[in-house]
């Protein structure tokens, strides 16, 4: 299979795997603790001006809404995924928060021009791979008023981890790239999809698997943000000292 026709097939599969998990989300999941997140997030929002105009790249069911919500700002969340969007309107009904709106919408069909203050993606880009990074990027920076901020969760590379299962997957014959782990996509997807989604989320860690994921090198996203007109004002991982893992990145937009 071709590598453009491989990725737009696992695109697919990736909504329709959101869109069959979405039932169990507030009931498996609810609102996790992650305080890194939510540290960057008052580091975003410390960024702003009053009411601000924020969007919500890959929101998924609205996990951080409510905390934006708070601070006074008005949201538009995207996600490419009907079922997880069906979520978020359940949990934020329009008709209590009139200042948050959802659109279903790709990161890759994103056509704002000038529209936010802010723009957030977390826990998002680990499922893009390197062709589409420079596109959304650059949507990003589109999406942004002159000066705006822009603040993403980065799945870095893992050099020993990633290079096995790029060595898996070539074995497998798959059209991968260094830092893709798509080894066990097909095994775990079925196994998803195959049970109800309550049922599919108590796999666990496993359940990762089951959607594609690509991790960057931090060289390599610099590079990308710098070409998108993104200047980086502070990025941190959360494995400190290690190099590898979750990526904060705030970036602000430059002309």
């Amino acid at each position: 299979m071709e590598r453009a026709e491989w990725l737009k097939k696992w695109r697919g599969m990736a909504e329709a795997l959101y869109d069959h998990g979405a039932p169990a989300y507030w009931v498996k999941f609810g609102l996790y603790p992650d305080p890194p997140h939510h540290q960057f997030i008052e580091k975003f929002l410390g960024r702003l001006g009053a009411h601000s105009a924020i969007l919500d790249a890959a929101c998924g069911a609205g996990l951080y809404d409510g905390i934006l919500l708070e601070a006074g700002h008005s949201v538009l969340g995207i996600d490419q995924s009907g079922g997880m969007l069906a979520r978020a309107r359940e949990h934020f009904p329009q008709e209590r928060f009139p200042e948050l709106r959802y659109t279903k919408m790709g990161l890759q069909e994103m056509d704002f021009q000038a529209t936010f203050d802010g723009v957030i993606c977390m826990d998002a880009l680990e499922h893009i791979c390197p062709e589409d990074w420079p596109v959304i990027l650059a949507n990003f920076h589109k999406a942004l008023r002159q000066g705006g901020v822009l603040y993403v969760t980065v799945d870095a590379q893992k050099l020993d981890e990633d290079g096995k299962a790029y060595e898996r997957a070539k074995l497998m014959g798959l059209p991968v790239v260094f830092g893709e782990v798509v080894d066990e996509l097909d095994e775990v997807y079925s196994l998803a999809m195959g049970m109800e989604a309550v049922e599919a989320a108590s796999i666990g860690e496993r359940l990762d698997l089951s959607v594609y994921h690509y991790h960057p090198s931090m060289e390599q996203v610099r590079t990308w943000f710098y070409q998108a007109g993104l200047a980086i004002e502070e990025e941190a991982t959360e494995a400190e000292g290690t190099g590898e893992g979750y990526v904060h990145v705030l970036a602000r937009k430059n002309a």
